[in-house]
């Protein structure tokens, strides 16, 4: 498991790597990039986020796929699993799952570590390789996009400064959730540390509509 220096540094990381671009921009998407990531993440648990790993799983000229090499590599799987996670997400809200926002949001997160289960090594493997200091920022945008990718897929609809302070909060929840995931936590360990983020984030947002109605009624009263 990580140990509580790794946990800061990787919150340390990511998060200011998120607050220097809530949103990174989007990652090339292909077919064949998609193909030869699937095919790579079967192998990296055991081998490694390496460009010679990708060659044997998906081919001698894989490698041109991913001119970044490894940071790429990671990055636009992380991405895939964003987006496969939106797909699974939507057919659920589609199918009359998940009525409330938070409970779409709550569902996103899970869905995101289900589709990860069978890859978990490799997780562990890319979160240690994300998070050294060659990785160029990777964690923040990597972050970044899914903190964005779960809003999307619990249909958010919100936009200016609740949009982006909404993304911000989110880290707060992803973060201990993915690493007790991480970690080798069961479900319910990995649920309750979820249910935990998610029920103090309502608690912030009660106290400051409370806070923000205290001061529009002293000004109107003034």
């Amino acid at each position: 498991m990580f140990g509580n220096a790794r946990i800061l540094q990787f919150i340390a990381g990511a998060g200011y790597g998120l607050m220097q671009t809530v949103t990174p921009p989007q990652l090339e998407r292909t077919a064949e990039r998609d193909a030869a990531l699937r095919a790579l993440a079967g192998l990296a648990g055991e081998k490694g986020w390496t460009i010679a790993t990708l060659r044997e799983a998906a081919g001698a000229d894989a490698d041109l796929l991913f001119p970044g090499g490894r940071v790429e590599l990671i990055e636009a799987w992380a991405d895939l699993v964003d987006r496969d996670m939106i797909e699974r997400v939507r057919f659920a809200i589609d199918e009359g799952d998940c009525p409330r926002l938070s409970q779409r949001v709550r569902r996103a997160i899970l869905e995101r570590l289900e589709l990860l289960q069978p890859y978990r090594n490799a997780e562990r493997r890319a979160s240690t390789l994300v998070l050294s200091p060659c990785s160029r920022g990777v964690s923040g945008r990597i972050l970044g996009r899914t903190v964005n990718a779960i809003w999307l897929a619990a249909e958010d609809t919100s936009g200016g400064v609740t949009w982006a302070t909404k993304r911000l909060s989110l880290t707060s929840i992803y973060i201990p959730t993915f690493l007790a995931w991480l970690g080798g936590a069961d479900r319910r360990v990995v649920e309750q540390v979820l249910d935990n983020g998610l029920a103090s984030a309502r608690r912030i947002g009660e106290l400051k509509r409370r806070v923000f109605r205290t001061q529009a009624q002293a000004t109107q009263a003034a």
